[in-house]
């Protein structure tokens, strides 16, 4: 919109106006997208709420807290014309995985993490490393599913410093 050729900086996203101005077919676009926050924390007590111990943040004085180190997370969402999906692997003891069918469950009230396909969780694992790792050009296309790659959600945070000591359950 304002001009500037994406091309020419390592940015990791795409223009969106060929869309908008409908020279691209919007069936054809990228149908995935990577959404990540980082849980905020202390590494000390809040001393207005001392019991609550490490790893909380933006506690007031009834001691309820906004804020975790375990809240960090890492999403991939798929919006296509086949499935309408969001998959997520939590950064904590668990890592703890979400999956939810948008089209059916737009509030994400039921997780079917533990029913869904296998391969389907190998495949969201996988797009979802591949959209953390990318970089400038090689993030703007949707990349292919390599079948023999294993689901292993404890991968995607492999390359943070863990926050919270405390052994990882498998």
């Amino acid at each position: 919109m304002a001009g500037y050729n994406v091309n020419k900086t390592a940015m990791d996203g795409m223009s969106f106006l060929p869309v908008l101005e409908g020279s691209v077919n919007s069936t054809t676009w990228r149908t995935d997208f990577l959404v990540e926050y980082e849980g905020e924390g202390s590494n000390v007590a809040d001393p207005a709420c001392p019991l609550l111990g490490p790893g909380v943040s933006e506690c007031f004085p009834d001691c309820v807290c906004e804020d975790s180190f375990n809240n960090t997370y890492a999403c991939v969402r798929t919006v296509a014309p086949s499935a309408d999906i969001q998959y997520c692997e939590f950064d904590d003891n668990e890592v703890f995985v979400e999956v939810y069918n948008m089209t059916v469950d737009p509030y994400q009230l039921i997780n079917r993490a533990k029913t869904i396909d296998q391969e389907v969780l190998e495949k969201m694992n996988h797009r979802l490393m591949m959209l953390q790792s990318c970089s400038g050009q090689s993030c703007r296309t949707p990349g292919v599913y390599d079948a023999r790659f294993a689901f292993d959600p404890q991968l995607m945070f492999s390359n943070r410093r863990r926050r919270i000591s405390g052994p990882r359950r498998a």
